[in-house]
C-alpha cells in the first residue's frame, strides 16, 4: 500500500516538467527495514521539497540518488548518510530575500555640505600649533644638553607663541623652523642614546 501511494506521488510530480528534473533516480526500496524507511522519507522529502525550493529539491534529489545506489550495492552506512543529507537538504528553509534599507536621513546634495570641522579653528592654525609644540621639543632638547643655542631656539620658540596667538601662522611656522633647526644637533644627540 505505502509503495503504492509512494509511486502515485512520483508519478504526480513528474507530471510537471520541472519537478522531474529534480526527483531522484531509481526505484524505492521496499519498506520495512530502518535503513529503506529513512531511504524512502529522502526521497519523500525531496518530492515536498520540489513543489517549495527548487534549488534545495535539486541538491536533496543529488543525495537522494546516492542513498538509493548505496543502499543497493549495500552499503547500508553509506546509504543512511546520504539520505541523511538529502533530508537536510530537502528541508532547509529557502533563502530569505535581503531587504534593502531606506536611510531615514534626509540626503543633501555635495555641493551643499559643510566642510568637517577642524578641531583649532582652521588648517593653517592647526599647522601652526604642530610647529609650534616641535619647536618646544627642539628647545628641550637644547636644554637638556645645554646647548649654546638654548637662547636663540628658546627667542624662536617665544616669538612663534606669539605669532601663534596673533594668528600670523605664516610667521609661526619660518620661527618654530629656526628653534628646531637651532636645536637639530641636540636632538640627533638625544636620537643616538641607546
Amino acid at each position: 500500500m505505502k509503495r503504492t501511494l509512494l509511486a502515485l506521488a512520483f508519478a504526480f510530480l513528474t507530471a510537471s516538467p520541472a519537478a522531474a528534473q529534480t526527483l531522484p533516480i531509481g526505484t524505492p526500496p521496499a519498506p520495512g527495514r530502518p535503513t529503506s524507511d529513512l531511504v524512502l522519507q529522502a526521497m519523500l522529502a525531496t518530492a515536498r521539497a520540489a513543489a517549495a525550493n527548487a534549488a534545495n529539491a535539486q541538491a536533496a534529489s543529488l543525495s537522494t540518488s546516492a542513498a538509493i545506489q548505496h543502499y543497493r550495492m549495500g552499503d547500508v552506512a553509506g546509504a543512511r548518510s546520504a539520505a541523511i543529507q538529502a533530508l537536510i537538504q530537502a528541508n532547509a528553509p529557502p533563502p530569505a530575500p535581503i531587504r534593502v534599507l531606506q536611510s531615514t536621513i534626509p540626503q543633501a546634495s555635495y555641493l551643499q555640505t559643510q566642510p568637517f570641522p577642524i578641531p583649532g579653528g582652521s588648517v593653517g592654525a592647526v599647522d601652526a600649533n604642530a610647529f609650534v609644540a616641535q619647536a618646544r621639543g627642539a628647545v628641550a632638547a637644547c636644554a637638556s644638553r645645554n646647548s649654546a643655542n638654548t637662547p636663540a631656539a628658546s627667542a624662536q620658540l617665544a616669538a612663534a607663541q606669539r605669532d601663534l596667538k596673533a594668528a600670523q601662522y605664516q610667521k609661526v611656522t619660518a620661527e618654530a623652523r629656526a628653534a628646531v633647526n637651532l636645536c637639530a644637533g641636540a636632538q640627533a644627540q638625544i636620537n643616538a642614546q641607546p
